[in-house]
């Protein structure tokens, strides 16, 4: 089967347009894996990161993705077998002829019952590939009114439901600062804290990617963080300034600025600007009475930091209801071979929202 495989990591002189699909074995499911057809894939910050052996979890002593390994976490597919259904010799498994009957979803948020034909999404390392084999308890089904693509799109929006709704306990009551748009995260970040009634400021790297970004989120106040936006976030608050920060970029110290005392800031992932985490004196966190955390869902879901499982519920509650919708970037990617195409793009800044590759649909799956 096709697949993104890395026999070592990326250097930096090498462009992510230079990874080209490889051949991989089928995988073998194990007795309680689902094997899955992969029909879409979504990039995000984390894979360019693993690709050029970046990431916290390419550590040498302390990670668990080292080469050689598959690239790739968020993706949508089809089900093509399960643990019940290869048991049962009245059953095709054959990854080649994978059925099509309409999904049964006896749970719309989550459930451990799957079967053939099943539209499902999830994020797992290797997603980069045609075909992939996984535990039920890291799938979910594709609500009815979503589409693989857009599928594909929202996986990783339970990342930012979390970081809302969970860790800064967003009301109606608040003033939300999110930063890092038209980046995936933080569109469904804003999304998310307006849903829940919150006034919410989008702060964007520069005017043109904040005017991108003005017509994606109704009632939403977007500035430009190329002039002195923490001025601009007072002006928008009475100077008061903004109840929680969601920073997806690295700006947890001229966001300080801007924060009203008592307030909260949640530091989204290894935001940190060109590859560079910052330093924040404790002092200024200190003298504004704030709650900074630190947030990786991955390891906080390990941890006990959050239930993962009811972080999902509500997360797909609100896509179902339509308070959070896809924003899928503009360009088409088909196939493997613009994997690599979609990478490059999100690390240029040209993408609006999420870069989703068509891998499965009216392309040809090589086994």
């Amino acid at each position: 089967m096709e697949a993104i495989h890395l026999a070592s990591f990326l250097p930096p002189s090498a462009p992510f347009t230079s990874l080209q699909p490889t051949t991989i074995p089928l995988p073998t499911p194990k007795d309680n894996e689902i094997l899955i057809r992969v029909t879409h894939v979504s990039i995000q910050q984390v894979d360019l990161l693993y690709a050029r052996g970046q990431h916290q979890n390419n550590n040498p002593k302390k990670g668990h993705i080292h080469p050689p390994f598959t690239l790739g976490l968020d993706f949508s597919g089809i089900v093509i077998s399960t643990p019940s259904s290869r048991s049962s010799p009245t059953t095709t498994s054959n990854p080649k002829s994978p059925q099509t009957k309409p999904p049964t979803i006896s749970n719309p948020h989550h459930s451990p019952s799957f079967s053939p034909g099943d539209r499902i999404f999830g994020s797992h390392p290797s997603a980069f590939s045609t075909f992939l084999s996984l535990p039920s308890t890291v799938l979910h089904h594709i609500p009815p009114t979503i589409t693989p693509r857009d599928a594909a799109a929202l996986v990783s929006g339970v990342v930012s439901y979390t970081a809302a709704r969970v860790l800064s306990q967003i009301t109606a009551t608040h003033t939300v600062l999110v930063t890092g748009v038209p980046g995936n995260l933080a569109l469904i970040a804003a999304q998310i804290a307006s849903s829940l009634g919150a006034k919410v400021i989008c702060l964007a790297r520069n005017k043109e990617r904040a005017e991108a970004v003005k017509g994606l989120l109704p009632g939403v106040t977007v500035l430009s963080g190329a002039g002195d936006w923490v001025a601009g976030v007072k002006a928008e608050t009475g100077g008061r300034g903004v109840d929680v920060i969601l920073d997806h970029v690295g700006v947890v110290r001229e966001g300080l600025g801007c924060l009203a005392f008592g307030g909260t800031v949640v530091v989204v992932g290894f935001a940190g600007r060109a590859g560079e985490m910052e330093k924040v004196g404790m002092n200024r966190i200190l003298l504004k009475g704030a709650r900074v955390v630190g947030y990786r869902f991955g390891e906080g879901g390990r941890k006990g930091m959050f239930d993962v499982q009811e972080c999902w519920r509500g997360y797909l509650g609100m896509v179902e209801r339509g308070e959070v919708r896809a924003v899928v970037d503009g360009r088409r990617y088909v196939g493997f071979k613009d994997v690599g195409r979609a990478m490059e793009d999100l690390e240029k800044g040209r993408l609006v929202g999420k870069a989703v590759v068509e891998v499965g649909e009216g392309v040809g799956a090589k086994l």
